[in-house]
């Protein structure tokens, strides 16, 4: 079915605009959709591949829902949404909604992007409709592992885990775990601790893992629960490191206070882990210019996942139904925000792309601070092959 090429690309925007995510991740991601959308309308602005204007020379109509509540609102929402005409979807930082509206999607046949969430299970099964331009807990944590062997790499290395209690902490910890005991078998496991979300509950386990003769501690943590575990970690148990997979999110809001030493990721070549390309310059500088403050990876997840979709309709057409935008990003390659992203997993609608660490430096008499030893690991050498689990991947030596 041809489309009507003078009709703007209705592009529904679903991130948190309330609640305890808003801050961390929902106005960044909001805000960059923003951006994005407008300098995609105007043209011309964008570095190639992406100077040309619109969708294929169609104009964007962008609206933005709030993530808030619960599944069972989440999925209503999204059928309002396809009854408000969206032609397609692109968010969703929580991994469990993600999983819950899928279905729906698929239902619905909505072209629908998943830019935050990182649970692997989401491709469990198979989908026409859904996407996810952002790479999965399995690269996260094997990246984290990889980074912890290279840099530290010691003997009988005692570590422990405090984690968000939902999907995303505790796939992370169990993925971490199972990693570094491949990779460094002496490494002994002191204890790994939950608690619930945005309860900030993190003093006993630090406790804990301080009597235990922790050397280091691995954390999913954001927001509230990154904050405080930073706060209380630094002047309890200073002698040990933190491993903050999601850091980058936080790090500009903790440059006060993070201990140097600290190892941070950003769920990928984000913020201060990003490539530096003419295209990140450009999507630094102007985000800044706009809300003076810096990106995080919230910010550069709706970005890439806009990219994509660019990419995906100028090759399909001006006149390309969604359908044939959905076959056109399947499998494709496109220029990220920070790094190259490769639609190569999951019947190609899930994203691989490289894992990005580094350590905090503080530079002497600067209130700034510096990440250094950064390394990067290819995305095979963090992303199991198709149809195999993370943790079936991981124990199985990463296919050794």
């Amino acid at each position: 079915m041809v489309t009507d090429t003078n009709r703007p690309v209705n592009v529904a925007v679903v991130t948190y605009l309330s609640g305890r995510a808003a801050a961390p991740f929902g106005f960044p991601a909001r805000n960059a959709a923003e951006l994005m959308v407008e300098t995609i309308n105007s043209g011309g602005e964008l570095p190639e591949p992406y100077a040309a204007s619109g969708f294929a020379g169609r104009k964007l109509s962008l609206r933005v829902y709030d993530e808030s509540g619960s599944e069972d609102e989440q999925i209503a929402l999204l059928r309002r949404i396809h009854a408000d005409g969206a032609d397609i979807v692109v968010g969703y930082a929580g991994s469990a909604v993600a999983m819950a509206i899928a279905p729906v999607a698929e239902e619905l046949g909505l072209l629908t992007v998943v830019s935050g969430g990182g649970a692997s299970q989401l491709f469990a099964r198979q989908w026409d409709w859904v996407f996810r331009t952002q790479t999965t807990t399995t690269a996260d944590s094997v990246g984290a592992a990889r980074y912890v062997a290279a840099q530290l790499g010691i003997c009988g290395l005692a570590f422990g885990g405090i984690n968000q209690k939902y999907l995303w902490g505790t796939d992370s910890w169990k993925e971490f775990r199972a990693a570094l005991q491949v990779l460094l078998p002496d490494a002994q496991e002191v204890g790994g601790h939950f608690a619930p979300l945005y309860s900030g509950a993190v003093v006993n386990p630090i406790q804990f893992l301080k009597e235990q003769g922790a050397q280091l501690i691995h954390s999913g943590n954001w927001g509230v629960d990154l904050f405080r575990l930073v706060e209380v970690a630094r002047t309890t148990i200073p002698d040990a490191r933190l491993l903050l997979v999601s850091g980058e999110s936080g790090l500009h809001r903790l440059a006060g206070i993070i201990p140097d030493g600290t190892i941070i990721g950003g769920r990928g070549s984000h913020g201060l882990l990003a490539h530096d390309t003419e295209l990140n310059r450009w999507f630094c500088s102007n985000y800044r210019d706009r809300y003076e403050i810096a990106p995080i990876y919230p910010s550069y997840g709706i970005a890439n996942a806009l990219l994509g979709l660019k990419a995906a309709w100028d090759s399909a057409g001006a006149g390309a139904a969604t359908m044939d935008v959905a076959s056109a990003l399947a499998g494709s390659t496109f220029e990220g925000i920070g790094s190259t992203i490769s639609m190569t997993r999951a019947n190609g609608r899930q994203a691989v792309a490289e894992a990005v660490y580094g350590t905090v430096r503080r530079p002497a008499g600067s209130k700034e601070i510096d990440l250094t030893n950064i390394e990067r690991f290819a995305p095979d050498n963090v992303t199991p092959p198709d149809r195999m689990s993370g943790l079936e991947w991981i124990e199985g030596r990463f296919g050794n």
